[in-house]
């Protein structure tokens, strides 16, 4: 497995679980661990073989963060000024790695961010909601339309419908 491979899946495997600036904090300092490594004569080899899996290194990391499915909801910067891990591109514009953080201009724009269960939920909620006001409705108007509309139909019976 090489570098970029080894950042790709521990990317994937902390992508929508933990916040972020954790990704990309944990993907940068994995980056500078393997490459200081490597400078201090260690093979690529050798150095990934002592980290492991990186698919349980984001589960560590996950569950240090108090992540995984209890993570729905996070509130985070939508436009936090910074731009992540791109497997595609070293900073100085090589393959692979992660990129420099490059400021952006701050709209002020924040976002809530909802997984499944809790977007369901809200839903569910909005409609019992959206019920429970029709039906009161209806229960107030109650009193009032059925004796109206009884009124009407003794008045159509005997009257009679319009002949135009």
């Amino acid at each position: 497995m090489s570098k970029k491979e080894f950042l790709e899946k521990l990317a994937m495997a902390l992508a929508g679980q933990v916040p972020d600036s954790v990704v990309e904090e944990n993907i940068s300092y994995y980056d500078t661990y393997i490459s200081d490594e490597m400078a201090k004569g260690a093979s690529l080899d050798e150095v990934l073989g002592s980290l492991g899996d990186p698919r349980l290194i984001g589960r560590s990391i996950i569950e240090a963060n108090g992540g995984g499915s209890d993570m729905a909801g996070v509130y985070e910067d939508s436009d936090s000024g910074r731009t992540g891990y791109n497997p595609g591109q070293e900073p100085n514009g090589t393959e692979g790695g992660y990129q420099d953080y490059q400021e952006k201009p701050d709209p002020g724009f924040k976002s809530f961010h909802f997984n499944g269960f809790w977007a369901l939920l809200i839903f569910i909620l909005l409609f019992v909601l959206v019920i429970w006001v029709v039906g009161g409705i209806f229960t107030l108007l109650s009193p009032i339309m059925v004796p109206l509309l009884i009124i009407l139909l003794i008045y159509w019976i005997f009257k009679g419908p319009r002949r135009y």
